[in-house]
Formats: C-alpha cells, structure tokens, sequence
C-alpha cells in the first residue's frame, strides 16, 4: 500500500533524486506486505526547522534528537529522508500507529520489516544512518559526493535550481 504523504514527501527531495526514491519506495511498498507501511516523516527541511529540531533538548524541552544545525543536514538540501512504520493494529487498513521498532516482521517473511526498507535503500546506494557511531536508524542520505559545507555555500552564493529556487546545482 502506498502512502500519499510519503509520495507528496518525495516530491520536495531534490530533482536528481525524485525518480530514483519513488522507485525505490515503490520497492518497499510491494516488500511490505503485511501489517506495516513506511512513511517517510521527512524529506526536505528548512534551515528554521533543522535549527528548531536542533534546540530539542537543548534550549527547549525534549530529547535530543540531531546533531545538525540548519545548513548542516542533508535534509536541508532534498538529499536525506527520515522514515516511520505505521501499523494496522486492528486489521482494518487504517495505518496509525507509528513505529520505530527495528526488529519485527510484521508481514511473517522472516525479515524484519525495517531491515527490509535498509536493504532497498542500500540496494540504491543510500547511506543509512543506523550504521554511524551516532545511530540515526530512521535516517538516510545520498550526498551526490557534495559535503553539507559545499552545499551550504552553493544555496548562499545563490548557486539554486534555477525553477525551484531551493536546491542546491549539482
């Protein structure tokens, strides 16, 4: 089953990058077959939203949740995406429960259903963030060999997608 707002998510990913993660997630949607659908929580970011995330048990109540700074994250220039399991508890095709679990096989295959999102992803070539020494196991990112610095300094000398006015020229 396909999530709209996952769909709609893809489209604010980076234009080399949009067709590449809709085929991938068109992957995980028929390797998910059972209780479980993916979501992707998020794709794009801005810069204000990378910094209020970043203030989250720091300035401002919560659990510490990135590293990142507006301008520091791959999310800040349509190369990363977060991703949630939503559940259907009841069997009733209504998916909403949120789950970060990495170790249930909610569709019986014998593989868990998190590790078979990572499989694809990595089938893609995207770096998944639950094999960093700072585990972010909803976390992924294709760098297009950019580092977030370059990026950076590309959207401020204004060096953007000349359509959208947002991304990165890579």
């Amino acid at each position: 089953m396909k999530d709209q707002i996952t769909l709609n998510r893809i489209q604010l990913m980076h234009p080399k990058l949009r067709a590449e993660v809709l085929e991938m997630y068109n992957q995980i949607c028929l390797a998910l077959t059972g209780k479980a659908i993916c979501r992707f929580s998020y794709t794009l970011r801005t810069y204000k939203e990378q910094d209020d995330l970043y203030a989250l048990g720091r300035t401002k109540p919560g659990k510490i949740v990135t590293h990142a700074r507006g301008g520091q994250s791959y999310h800040n220039f349509g190369l990363a995406f977060d991703i949630v399991l939503l559940i259907d508890e009841k069997g009733t095709g209504k998916f909403n429960k949120a789950s970060w679990q990495t170790n249930v096989d909610f569709d019986g295959d014998g593989i868990h259903d998190w590790f078979e999102v990572v499989r694809i992803c990595k089938l893609y070539g995207w770096e998944w963030g639950g094999d960093w020494k700072f585990s972010d196991k909803p976390h992924f990112q294709k760098t297009l060999g950019h580092s977030v610095v370059k990026l950076a300094a590309l959207v401020k000398a204004g060096r953007v997608d000349a359509k959208t006015k947002t991304y990165p020229k890579v």
